[in-house]
């Protein structure tokens, strides 16, 4: 057990500083580098966990917790890798490092699902669209008020009118009435007054009628003992009726009385008769063409006989517009009250000396107030002190310029705390356009800013790592270059020695022929072929080492051209068969590259095989984003142990005194395929022939043209 846990501690391993050979300078930039890094992510994590304390209603709170542990085992694993330095404990490192990649797994399971809830947050367009939708509610509500008030009055002064001109009407019947009964009681010895009072009740009643025309009113008169009624016409009109087309009764008049107010206005009149006094009531009625009107009418009980009613008199009055205003204006405030109490920010007036008037209860949550406890206290109570010389000149603006303004400040919650918000402020009007009142509406933007925060700051990351690759790109292509001339003088100084022995082996054969021995002869052969094997091998190593690093340029290309060309340029024996498969798709690829694979796959086909005559075939599929291409031969076939062997550079699976092979072409199809990131891959077994397969891009549009630094690729 003990051992188990020296070994657990160091094992057979050795501290990281010998990897550095124990260089000061190289030891002290990991360790310093190694222990900021971990001091900052800790610092990071503590913040994180203050954040969560001094805010326990911040949304995700579980959220904010797995980042500060994720955040702090980070800062942990780089805390090993000074320790490591010169304690070999790479297990435990390890270890910490699994723990950590477990807390990073788990926090971005969390995290994904609640990116939707953070993107359904309010936008800024959201927010001004309400508050442009709540500026017409107000518009739309003051000039319902002001229609309402003027109806109100023509109303008053028409009921004022019609009184005053009932009152001396009343008078006058009454002085008609006795002078009346004066006469008969004189035996109608003055038939000349009594004609006379005639032609004053007439003038009387025609100016009556006059005062009410102006006024569209209608009158009517009720006989109650009989029950026959009579209407002015414009009280026809008024009940939708041409004058003189319907019978005066109550029971047409009832049948148009819509059912919801008929009991009411009944009830009225029965209370008006009992009592003998005075009603005044408002009712729907239904014209005719299925519309329905608002009805104000008003009677009285003018004449009792033995304590019973029996006549009432009274007017009628067409109220739609005046009524459609006051519906209106009510609606107009429920929507109001309807936006304004659940929107979805914070939403309040202020009076005109900056004192909250109306809140809504998202406001109150924002701020951790109740209602009532925020009514009548000034904006400035609640500002953060470092906010309100800029939260003055906003007020100031408003009151002067009567403009509609928008800025960030910090408000003070009830338990102390600032919170940033957005406040987006205008001023409310009254019936005379007069400023009245200020409307603000408040955002909470407190994880908007840290938001903003952080993109800054990954902003200037991303600008530094941006930086560091256009810096290590040009070293890149610095070291190619210098690597392509190293190929190219190698290659050029290798060959040179060889071309010389291969032409000195040449001249001995020449000038001995016959003289030299079998054996000799034989040695010679081998020097020459060795000659070329080298310089083959020469020419295969360059290929290889210029794989990736070749500049060349995306093309449209037809396959079944390509593979022509491919199949004229290796001329094959005339007892091989090369299959291509017709109607080949055009792609957009790297066509020289391409050529490369297919040449020394079907090159390699006939070459290894094992009889004069043979067949290579070429097939495909499509694959979505990429094509599958297979070059399969009746060849005899590959051990499966030696499938992977063969696309090491330089393995042949025989001798090469017996068969001349570089080992260098699977090695530079194998390169070239992955470097466009598909994969190269065999199906084989002895006698049954080899199909090697292989995936490659299928791009079927022309690529964006790319900046003048980045439009070239390399192979």
């Amino acid at each position: 057990m003990v051992e188990y846990w020296q070994s657990l501690l160091s094992g057979p391993f050795i501290p990281h500083g010998h990897c550095y050979l124990w260089r000061p300078g190289l030891v002290w930039l990991h360790l310093l580098s190694d222990a900021l890094v971990a001091l900052s992510y800790w610092m990071i994590a503590g913040a994180l966990v203050y954040f969560v304390q001094r805010r326990p209603d911040v949304p995700f709170k579980p959220l904010f917790w797995l980042f500060a542990i994720f955040i702090g085992a980070c800062g942990t694993t780089h805390l090993f890798e000074v320790w490591t330095l010169w304690f070999p404990t790479y297990w435990i490192s390890g270890g910490m490092k699994a723990v950590t990649a477990l807390v990073s797994l788990y926090t971005a399971l969390e995290l994904v699902p609640r990116v939707p809830m953070a993107l359904a947050l309010p936008n800024l367009t959201q927010l001004m669209d309400m508050n442009q939708a709540l500026q017409s509610e107000i518009s739309d509500r003051t000039q319902a008020e002001t229609s309402l008030r003027a109806a109100e009055q023509e109303v008053r002064q028409l009921n004022q009118t019609l009184e005053d001109r009932v009152q001396r009407r009343t008078a006058q019947l009454e002085e008609a009435k006795q002078q009346i009964e004066a006469l008969l009681e004189q035996e109608r010895r003055d038939r000349t007054t009594l004609q006379q009072a005639k032609d004053d009740l007439q003038d009387t009643a025609e100016r009556l009628n006059l005062a009410l025309s102006a006024a569209q009113m209608g009158t009517w008169d009720w006989q109650l003992d009989s029950g026959t009624q009579i209407w002015s016409p414009q009280t026809e009109r008024i009940l939708g009726l041409e004058p003189g087309t319907m019978p005066h009764r109550a029971e047409v008049w009832a049948e148009r009385v819509h059912s919801d107010d008929l009991p009411t206005i009944e009830a009225i009149l029965q209370e008006a008769i009992a009592t003998q006094s005075e009603f005044a009531g408002q009712y729907r009625l239904r014209w005719p063409n299925d519309t329905w009107h608002w009805v104000s009418a008003y009677g009285r009980v003018v004449d009792v006989k033995d304590g019973r009613s029996q006549r009432m008199v009274g007017v009628v009055q067409d109220i739609t517009a005046a009524k459609q205003a006051e519906l209106d204006l009510r609606a107009s405030e429920r929507r109001f009250r309807a936006v304004f109490e659940q929107a979805a920010v914070g939403m309040a007036r202020l009076n005109w000396q900056g004192e909250w008037i109306q809140v809504n209860q998202k406001f109150c949550d924002i701020l951790g107030y109740q209602p009532e406890e925020i009514i009548n206290r000034s904006f400035q109570s609640m500002t953060y002190e470092g906010d309100r010389v800029k939260d003055e000149y906003y007020y100031h603006q408003l009151l002067t310029e009567h403009t509609p303004c928008q800025f960030e400040k910090r408000y003070l919650r009830k338990d102390g705390t600032p919170l940033w918000t957005l406040v987006t402020a205008s001023v409310e009007s009254d019936d005379t356009d007069r400023p009245s009142a200020f409307i603000a509406i408040v955002e909470d933007i407190e994880d908007r800013k840290a938001a903003r925060e952080e993109l800054m700051r990954r902003a200037d990351e991303m600008a530094n790592t941006n930086l560091v690759l256009a810096h290590t790109t040009a070293m890149l292509e610095q070291r190619n270059a210098e690597l392509d001339q190293f190929a190219y003088v190698a290659s050029h100084d290798l060959k040179a020695p060889l071309r010389a022995i291969s032409n000195l082996a040449d001249w001995l054969g020449e000038d001995l022929g016959t003289q030299l021995p079998p054996e000799n002869r034989h040695q010679l052969q081998l020097l020459r072929s060795r000659v070329e094997r080298m310089e083959s091998l020469i020419n295969g190593l360059l290929e290889y080492s210029r794989v990736g690093r070749r500049q060349r340029s995306i093309v449209a290309v037809d396959l079944n051209q390509l593979l022509s060309n491919v199949v004229d340029s290796l001329a094959p024996p005339r007892s091989f068969v090369v299959d291509i498969p017709a109607a080949l798709p055009t792609i957009y690829s790297y066509k020289t590259a391409l050529g490369q694979v297919f040449a020394n796959l079907i090159n390699n086909a006939i070459k290894h095989h094992d009889r004069d005559q043979g067949s290579v075939r070429i097939s495909w599929q499509d694959q979505g984003q990429w094509i599958e291409f297979a070059v399969a031969d009746d060849g005899p076939g590959i051990a499966p142990q030696y499938h992977d062997k063969i696309f090491t550079i330089f393995q042949t699976l025989k001798a090469r005194d017996d068969f001349e092979s570089t080992g260098v072409g699977l090695a530079v199809v194998k390169k070239i395929v992955e470097a466009e990131g598909g994969r190269v891959w065999l199906a084989s077994s002895v006698g049954e022939g080899t199909t090697f397969y292989f995936t490659w891009p299928f791009t079927k549009q022309p690529p964006t043209p790319a900046p003048p630094d980045l439009a070239s690729h390399a192979i």
